[in-house]
């Protein structure tokens, strides 16, 4: 029994080790096939590459020989057109050359002409003195008196005639251009839309009860002498009921102390300390204010480079009146003008819209500094470089340069249309006439004057003076005591020129 199952198991392993052996004889079988295949697979692919290989080579070189055969004809190409354009450029040459010998050779013929010509000239000049000397001896004058005779003729012929043509011409374009010209000052009046000022400068501050008038004076008069201090106003409290006068000639001190008062009757709190905080805080609220003002103003008229300096001033325009016109109302009224003006007779619009808006610019600061309006504006535009245009506009629009274009023109007759009209200056006329003649009587009552003449408003005065009294030194005297006299009573901004006139003749009778 043991034995027959160890014959088993031997049986077994045998067969497991003859089943193992071919299987991995199998196995090797199989991998050698495959290898084979494997190399018969790569040698056949490599085959199929090398023909590619040789393909795309032969393909590349036939196409290489194509394109340089393509280039080679194309050189040629190009080779035999640059030939004909040279051989073309060679007789445009022979051309050219034979040009410049015949312009050579007509040029010596002028000059031969020429010099031909010059002699002929010189002959008949002789020949012309000849006749003139025959004509002289023949008729007893000179060639200056026949001349005088035939012009003469001439004269009494056919001027009276001429004269009347250019008469009638004269008097029909002086008539047309009148009648153009009134059409286009009418049209440009009538597209205007700027209302009447009424408005006058601040002077007056109303209060709900008259105890304010004593926390205005404050204790010994310190409020007021605050005003005068920071405020550079004149704070003046009289009888009249509910009403206290603010005085000054900046109307834009006259405005921050009018807002000021404002503020301070509002919080109930009046002394020096509240008084001047509030007059630098309103001095910056009115500066920004100027600037908002003149913003909308340029807005309005599509104007849009301005320097900010400028733009602020236009704002400051609206405190300030010139005989109760205000000033930046008449700026924009003479801008509107004259650019309709402009308009209708073909020149720059936005020229003379700039110019109109700002030729009394330099109102804005007469009252600060030293100076005419017109001189203040012309340094005020200078100094932002402006237009040389619009600074002649500036500086002539009161005739004091020559205008030097039609700009400037235009301004003027526009100032002038703007400040005529009815309405534009309500000052009254009674105190119009007693400026005029207390100016005129502080010169007459001068030692030596005999008569005095003020002149466009009070801005020029002429006096005329006895010679023999008033000689060149007490000429210099008299001019500084008239100017004395009347900067105690003037109360408009700006400068007065006063002309002293002294003439002296002697005559002579033989």
């Amino acid at each position: 029994m043991l034995v027959t199952n160890l014959e088993e198991n031997i049986y077994i392993a045998v067969l497991t080790i003859l089943i193992l052996f071919l299987s991995i004889t199998i196995g090797f079988i199989v991998y050698l096939v495959k290898s084979r295949r494997r190399k018969y697979i790569l040698q056949k692919i490599k085959g199929e590459a090398k023909k590619i290989k040789m393909n795309i080579i032969a393909e590349a070189k036939a196409e290489a020989d194509f394109i340089k055969l393509n280039a080679e004809n194309e050189i040629k190409y190009i080779q035999e057109k640059i030939l004909l354009e040279e051989n073309d450029l060679k007789v445009k040459q022979l051309k050219i050359y034979e040009e410049l010998n015949d312009l050579t050779k007509k040029e010596e013929f002028i000059i031969e002409d020429k010099i031909n010509l010059n002699k002929k000239i010189k002959e008949l000049e002789i020949e012309r003195k000849k006749i003139l000397l025959l004509l002289e001896n023949i008729s007893n004058l000179t060639e200056e008196e026949i001349k005088n005779e035939i012009f003469s003729l001439i004269e009494k012929k056919y001027l009276s005639d001429f004269s009347k043509k250019i008469k009638n011409y004269e008097e029909n374009l002086i008539r047309n251009s009148q009648m153009k010209a009134s059409k286009i000052l009418i049209e440009a009046m009538q597209s205007i839309h700027i209302e009447i000022t009424s408005e006058k400068n601040t002077t007056f501050f109303e209060l709900e009860n008259d105890s304010w008038k004593g926390k205005i004076i404050g204790k010994e008069g310190r409020n007021i002498k605050t005003f005068q201090s920071y405020g550079g106003v004149d704070i003046i409290i009289d009888d009249t009921p509910n009403r206290i006068t603010i005085s000054s000639f900046n109307p834009i001190r006259r405005e921050i102390a009018y807002l000021t008062l404002q503020e301070l009757l509002k919080s109930a709190r009046i002394h020096p300390a509240t008084i001047e905080e509030q007059l630098i805080l309103q001095e910056e609220k009115l500066e920004k204010h100027c600037y908002e003002i003149g913003l909308n103003i340029l807005e309005d008229l599509k104007i849009d480079d301005f320097p900010i300096e400028i733009i602020t001033m236009l704002g400051k325009l609206k405190f300030r009146h010139s005989y109760g016109q205000n000033v930046l109302q008449h700026s924009i009224e003479v801008a509107t003008i004259a650019k309709n003006i402009a308009k209708q007779i073909n020149l720059d619009e936005k020229i003379a819209l700039k110019s109109g808006l700002l030729h009394d610019i330099g109102k804005a600061v007469d009252f600060e500094k030293e100076g005419s309006h017109v001189t203040l504006g012309v340094n005020i535009l200078k100094k932002y470089n402006m237009d040389n245009i619009i600074i002649n506009v500036v500086e002539s629009h009161h005739n004091d340069v020559e205008k030097n274009t039609y700009y400037a023109e235009i301004i003027a007759i526009a100032d002038a249309i703007s400040a005529a009209r009815p309405g534009a200056r309500n000052n009254d006329s009674e105190d119009y006439f007693i400026r005029m003649k207390n100016l005129e009587d502080i010169c007459l009552k001068q030692n030596g004057v005999l008569k005095a003449y003020v002149l466009k408003s009070g801005r020029e005065i002429r006096v005329m003076v006895n010679p023999n009294i008033i000689d060149d030194y007490s000429m210099k005297k008299l001019s500084f005591k008239i100017k004395e006299e009347i900067q105690k009573i003037n109360k408009t901004p700006g400068d007065i020129y006063i002309t002293i006139i002294r003439e002296k003749r002697e005559i002579i009778i033989l």
